[in-house]
């Protein structure tokens, strides 16, 4: 005999899933999708800001920035709960840097769009 609850655990559960979001579980695991959202200019640094949108089923293992007018790179430990994470350049001098955002995962490495700033 089916409890008296029976209908309204089974709506509970399925509204559960659907606030939940999509099921991927079964999906292949891929390299993170990261996009480079911001560069804000203080004074003679920058604070640079980058969101993971996804990362389905795998973890992710680093995630930072790499920027200036050569080749520099600025690690973040790791991104918080919503995916988003910022960091403070060294001091610069004056002239034109650029800035990118990166993320891996067990699949690989993705990179955001490049985005320039100026240091005057």
């Amino acid at each position: 005999m089916k409890s008296p609850l029976f209908p309204l655990l089974t709506v509970s559960a399925a509204a559960l899933l659907i606030a939940c979001g999509e099921d991927r579980s079964d999906e292949q695991p891929f390299a993170p999708t990261v996009e480079t959202a911001s560069v804000e200019v203080l004074d003679d640094s920058a604070l640079l800001t980058g969101n993971v949108t996804a990362s389905p089923n795998s973890s992710l293992t680093k995630c930072g920035f790499a920027y200036g007018n050569d080749t520099l790179t600025l690690d973040v430990v790791s991104p918080d709960t919503a995916f988003t994470f910022s960091a403070v350049t060294d001091s610069l001098g004056a002239g034109e840097y650029y800035a990118v955002a990166y993320a891996a995962n067990g699949m690989g490495t993705s990179y955001g769009d490049t985005l320039y700033f100026t240091i005057e």
